[in-house]
């Protein structure tokens, strides 16, 4: 309100947000098919793994019934080929549990305070065998309580397990699990000092499905790093790797305080 020759005025402004609104509009329906699309994914592969498990069991049962009445078969490629049955139902198996866990990521959204050092010592001790077999060497610093969901426990695993599976050939893994308080939250880290990652593939191992090695060499499904992201991503936190070809790896991740 202004008031010139004793007559007063009111000034008033105008903004087109017209586009600004369309934009807006375009993002909410943008985000909207996002999240449609992933819940159809998830469900996809829900129902596949799941459908899939019982034809499985069935050959599984039949190639071990065929394995005992081929036992005293003389011909060794009949043998050969009864392992490259076993081998693959196997690795079948082991692919279809995968995907139902990676499914199932998100199911259960009921936070609750978790004591990552409590958690690590579980992990480990679950772990024993393996970590004796490879004589690796884990140090743990101290470890904070944080609000999370019970998918966190597979973000431990998953990395220790690369950690000690990607060793260099004629020594033992040596590892390290640290986390630090930051402004908005916990950065944790787990640093080995196996055979290392290239550059150009830093991004690429989180996708689901991507190996960078062969079966032979290392086994699994192409599947763990994809769910660690998608387990931290659920929590409003990041991952990524930091390594070099026959330097080792260090993986970080955050977790935001609530």
């Amino acid at each position: 309100m202004i008031e010139i020759d004793k007559k007063k005025y009111t000034i008033t402004s105008y903004q087109d947000i017209s586009e600004q609104k369309k934009a807006e509009k375009k993002i909410i329906a943008y985000t909207k098919e996002l999240e449609r699309k992933n819940k159809e994914i998830e469900q996809f592969a829900y129902v596949s793994s799941h459908d899939l498990q019982e034809p499985l069991r069935s050959i599984t049962n039949f190639s071990t019934l065929l394995a005992e009445k081929l036992t005293a078969h003389p011909d060794k490629s009949l043998h050969e080929y009864m392992g490259y049955i076993s081998g693959g139902v196997k690795r079948m198996s082991q692919l279809i549990f995968d995907l139902l866990e990676y499914s199932r990521i998100g199911n259960d959204l009921n936070k609750s305070k978790i004591d990552c050092n409590k958690l690590v010592d579980e992990i480990l001790t679950t772990m024993s065998a393996g970590i004796k077999e490879s004589g690796a060497e884990i140090h743990v610093s101290k470890l904070p309580v944080v609000d999370g969901y019970i998918y966190l426990n597979a973000v431990f695993q998953n990395l220790l397990s690369n950690a000690m599976k990607f060793h260099k050939p004629g020594t033992h893994p040596i590892i390290h699990i640290d986390a630090a308080l930051h402004a908005k939250g916990y950065l944790f880290s787990i640093a080995d000092n196996g055979i290392g990652i290239e550059k150009e593939y830093h991004e690429r191992i989180f996708i689901i499905f991507q190996r960078l090695h062969s079966r032979k060499e290392f086994p699994g499904t192409g599947i763990g790093l994809s769910q660690c992201r998608k387990i931290v991503e659920l929590h409003g936190g990041k991952i990524w790797v930091e390594s070099e070809p026959g330097k080792g790896s260090t993986f970080y991740f955050t977790i935001p305080k609530s």
